[in-house]
This record gives structure tokens, C-alpha cells and sequence, in this order.
């Protein structure tokens, strides 16, 4: 009986050193990018569409006091400069541009100045995550701070 162990034992651990290693490289596997939600067809004329106003409230010092402000998203294949997402800056100062989508469209954004090189980015000058909202709220409004491009 001692035998058997004595040969049995170290097979029996090579085993569960060999479980644990693949459970750690999987674990530690960069998991693939989660596709953007589809954003699903409709026409302007629809009655049905929630109306979400998008309100940037302020910019970074040196945005140009006449820059043109554009939204980017899923929802126009990331295209910048779309000047179907152009915001309209307001006398407070603000700038203001209102999306109407299908109830619980869900979309991923960014701001931009209508080229790749303006691109908003965190504080710290960093790429910075996709902006997100599901239109969940009719005539619901959206504030937002960029700050820095």
C-alpha cells in the first residue's frame, strides 16, 4: 500500500498544480471588449421617440470662445464633426443639443470639437471612458462637464 501512495501522491499533486495554473491563466485573460448596445432604426417622424436634452455646462479654459461643439457616438458610427450633433451655444454660456431616440435606447458618447486631434479627454489630459444614457425619461436633460480636450 505504501507504494501505491508513494506513486500515486505526487501524480495527484502535478494534477492539481497543473488545475490551478490553468484556472489562473484564464483568469487573468483580458476578457474581449463589450460590443456597443445597437441602436435600433427609426424614423425622426416617429411620435414615439423620448426627447433628451444634452447640456454641457462647461469646457475647458481653452476651448476657443467660437468652437463648434459636436457629440460623437454609436449612434452616428463615431463620425466627428457630425453637424447633425452639433450643439448650439446658449447666452448663459452653456451648449445645448436634444437627441430623440426610441424608449430605452441605450447610446455611448464623447464630445468633440469636430476633429480626431479634439477629442475630450479626463483632467488629467487621458483618454477617457465612453459617456453613456439610456433614454429612459422623456424631455429628460443631460449636464455635463468636459475637462480637457
Amino acid at each position: 500500500m505504501k507504494g501505491f501512495l508513494e506513486i500515486l501522491l505526487p501524480f495527484a499533486i502535478i494534477l492539481l498544480l497543473f488545475g490551478f495554473s490553468s484556472q489562473k491563466a484564464s483568469a487573468t485573460a483580458q476578457p474581449s471588449p463589450t460590443p456597443a448596445p445597437e441602436i435600433p432604426s427609426f424614423s425622426e417622424e416617429d411620435e414615439n421617440l423620448f426627447e433628451v436634452t444634452f447640456i454641457i455646462t462647461s469646457v475647458p479654459a481653452d476651448t476657443p470662445e467660437d468652437a463648434s461643439i459636436y457629440m460623437m457616438g454609436n449612434f452616428n458610427n463615431w463620425l466627428v464633426g457630425d453637424e447633425n450633433y452639433r450643439f448650439e451655444k446658449m447666452d448663459d454660456g452653456t451648449y445645448q443639443l436634444t437627441l430623440r431616440m426610441p424608449p430605452n435606447t441605450e447610446i455611448e458618447y464623447k464630445y468633440n470639437l469636430g476633429n480626431y486631434d479634439y477629442i475630450e479627454k479626463d483632467f488629467f489630459g487621458n483618454e477617457r471612458e465612453n459617456r453613456t444614457y439610456k433614454f429612459e425619461y422623456n424631455f429628460d436633460e443631460v449636464r455635463n462637464e468636459i475637462e480637457s480636450w
